[in-house]
């Protein structure tokens, strides 16, 4: 009975040290940028709706003295991962701001650098050049993008809007849903 128990024993020793040399295999290099098992990614090509607000204390830039709008409109844009969780990208985003008095359209072009700490949570930055109005402004701010399936996400951002060499005189906020093409 004692040598059925050690080689039993014996048997198993073998497949556990076969089990920890296969696991210890080196043979793929480690990459510290590979894309995550996840099926969602703010990488790629994304378009959306949005809706929300532009509030105007001077009346510069909606319809005949109107200080506050509310904002329909859509975006494109694309992010690509400069690190493994920092994202770089470019967005186009127009919209129709409906007032008490009529409707003007506003449209920016915004550069944004964001963060991703995990696979389904974005905050980023945004600036860039737009016209609101009829008039050259430029827009800067933020928001924050989570995503809701494997191909849409939700974002909201607000961005403070002014003429060029000023500073910010009206605020831009919206809510959005963004389809990923991946």
């Amino acid at each position: 009975m004692s040598k059925l128990r050690t080689l039993a024993l014996a048997l198993l020793a073998t497949a556990g040290l076969a089990g920890a040399a296969q696991a210890a295999d080196f043979s793929q290099p480690y990459s510290p940028y590979t894309p995550t098992s996840s099926a969602f990614s703010f990488e790629g090509f994304y378009v959306g709706v949005t809706g929300g607000g532009m509030w105007d204390s001077t009346s510069a830039y909606l319809a005949l003295g109107d200080t506050a709008a509310f904002s329909v409109g859509g975006v494109a844009g694309v992010n690509f991962y400069l690190t493994d969780t920092v994202l770089g990208g470019l967005e186009v985003q127009g919209t129709a701001d409906i007032g008490a008095s009529g409707t003007v359209f506003d449209g920016f072009l915004l550069g944004r650098l964001g963060y991703a700490p995990s696979d389904n949570l974005m905050v980023y930055a945004a600036g860039g050049p737009g016209v609101a109005g009829g008039t050259a402004v430029y827009g800067l701010g933020g928001g924050v993008e989570f995503a809701a399936t494997d191909s849409l996400s939700v974002r909201g951002e607000v961005l403070g809007v002014g003429p060029w060499g000023a500073l910010p005189n009206a605020a831009k906020a919206n809510v959005g849903l963004l389809w990923h093409m991946q």
